[in-house]
């Protein structure tokens, strides 16, 4: 079956399910289990290849503590109940907050088998457009100040050390009691200095590209003593059929006409019937947690940048304060995108070999 038909079928199947009590069960709740009628008519159909999936849950929002929290124990839930793992990335700051705030959350993840990993947001100098502290650092220095951030508190008004307080990856490994798995330094400027100083401070995966770019002859390629995350495609945001330049992600479109092409569940089933590759690929389900309840942009977007679209930076010291640079969703919306979200993980656990990035390095040490 080719992708346009797997879009007709799906929107055919979802057209007739918007109209049945399941599917008006679904969105008024988002907890509730999706119907699975559309997957699987899908999957009789077309032949499935063996493919390795991850759903990636990066985690930031600084601006709505309380919501990222209930988000991340609601996706636990959800990940437990399909008896699959997702992959966490916390920001250390993210982490403080919890733990000041929503310990619960904390407790949650350290109890749980979810995979812990590590990001980076301002105003820690490695982000893009805040390293100006960095600049003109010798070999030795720069060295020595990346270590520090990732020891000690990154103060958030000003993106100074605090440094009778733990901080960076090492209190996020300290918090969970095990070292994140992956490391994501986005500035490329400084991994050849950065990523070395994470090996040894326990990562063993980072990023060096987000939806795709893995080798089709070789799933596993390493730098500076790191596993680079391997992703053949992802399902995260794909062209619209009526602007081929524009490539909105699939959760800022379940709310629009043409909802049907956005379910995530159908996108991976086309791109899988086209994958060519000889290997069974590796997919990322990306997703940031205030997707699932803010819209419009990142929440924090105005108090480290002058506009909306990020490509100002602003300078210290930053207001905490600044206008929040998103909105609610609807209840409607909300419940649509969590539907959608559960289809896709419940689908997965059932047709693919759902892994995180603990996984995947396992099988790039023992040659599989």
């Amino acid at each position: 079956m080719s992708r346009n038909s797997v879009f007709v079928l799906i929107t055919i199947l979802l057209t007739g399910l918007a109209c049945s009590p399941v599917n008006a069960t679904v969105a008024s709740s988002p907890s509730v289990e999706p119907s699975q009628i559309a997957v699987e008519a899908i999957s009789a159909e077309s032949s499935v290849p063996t493919a390795y999936i991850s759903f990636i849950i990066n985690t930031h929002d600084i601006v709505h503590p309380d919501e990222s929290a209930d988000t991340i124990i609601q996706l636990i839930d959800l990940f437990e109940r399909h008896d699959v793992r997702g992959d966490f990335y916390l920001t250390a700051p993210q982490v403080h907050l919890y733990a000041e705030q929503r310990p619960d959350v904390i407790d949650r993840l350290r109890e749980s088998e979810m995979t812990i990993s590590y990001h980076i947001r301002p105003p820690h100098p490695v982000y893009s457009g805040f390293d100006d502290r960095l600049d003109g650092l010798d070999d030795t220095k720069l060295a020595e100040t990346l270590r520090e951030y990732e020891t000690y508190r990154l103060e958030m008004t000003t993106g100074d050390l605090i440094y009778d307080e733990p901080g960076g990856y090492s209190y996020v490994a300290d918090v969970f009691g095990r070292e994140p798995v992956v490391v994501s330094l986005p500035n490329e400027r400084y991994r050849s200095q950065g990523l070395p100083i994470f090996e040894e401070l326990g990562a063993q995966m980072t990023v060096t590209y987000h939806e795709s770019g893995t080798d089709p002859e070789n799933s596993f390629e390493w730098r500076n003593g790191l596993l680079i995350r391997p992703s053949d495609f992802s399902v995260t945001r794909w062209p619209s059929p009526e602007n081929l330049e524009n490539s909105p992600f699939w959760w800022n479109m379940l709310n629009t006409p043409i909802a049907d092409y956005y379910n995530p569940t159908s996108y991976l089933q086309s791109q899988l019937e086209d994958w060519e590759g000889a290997r069974a690929p590796f997919i990322t389900v990306l997703i940031h947690e205030n997707n699932f309840f803010r819209r419009g942009g990142t929440p924090f977007t105005f108090i480290y940048w002058a506009d909306k679209d990020k490509t100002q930076p602003l300078s210290p010291p930053f207001e905490l304060d600044a206008p929040d640079g998103s909105q609610p969703r609807s209840p409607e919306n909300i419940a649509a995108i969590w539907a959608a979200y559960e289809e896709i993980v419940a689908y997965a656990a059932e047709h693919l070999s759902v892994v995180t990035s603990k996984d995947i390095v396992s099988m790039a040490e023992t040659g599989q």
